[in-house]
């Protein structure tokens, strides 16, 4: 059988705990553009999260699965059960803060970061492709300007 390469721009991202042991390992495309709007989906999610809504322990847990999900659909693969391991999203740390806190706190500027440099590269090829053209009527169709 014949073995088909393909670059999917996919990175793994060791997750560690405080204490510096791996817990496992993601892969996802971090310069996917379509992650752009999935994460602003999350976002906006747990932005209209209302804690008051969530008083039992079973709409809790509902609340946990949700924003579980939505990270799953972000980064287009299960990285919910590697980042939040088997605890909710909504426990509380030594510190006051959610573990959701922390996660999105170390998420967000790896996809930040990872969207400038891959709109950067994308500028520079399409201007590597297009700088023989401006300025001249090379290209064009007679007649045009």
């Amino acid at each position: 059988m014949a073995v088909l390469n393909i670059n999917l721009g996919l990175k793994s991202y060791e997750i560690c705990d405080t204490d510096g042991n791996t817990v496992g390992v993601i892969r996802f495309n971090p310069s996917d553009p379509g992650m752009v709007s999935r994460w602003k989906e999350v976002q906006e999610f747990i932005n209209g999260f209302d804690e008051k809504e969530y008083n039992t322990p079973e709409k809790i847990g509902e609340a946990d699965r949700a924003i579980k999900e939505k990270f799953n659909y972000a980064f287009g693969t299960d990285v919910s059960s590697v980042l939040f391991q088997n605890v909710s999203s909504l426990a509380l740390c030594e510190d006051g803060r959610m573990v959701l806190e922390n996660v999105l706190e170390a998420v967000q500027p790896i996809i930040e970061e990872a969207m400038k440099v891959a709109q950067k590269n994308s500028e520079a090829r399409v201007r590597a492709r297009t700088v023989e053209y401006e300025g001249s009527k090379k290209g064009l169709a007679p007649g045009q300007r």
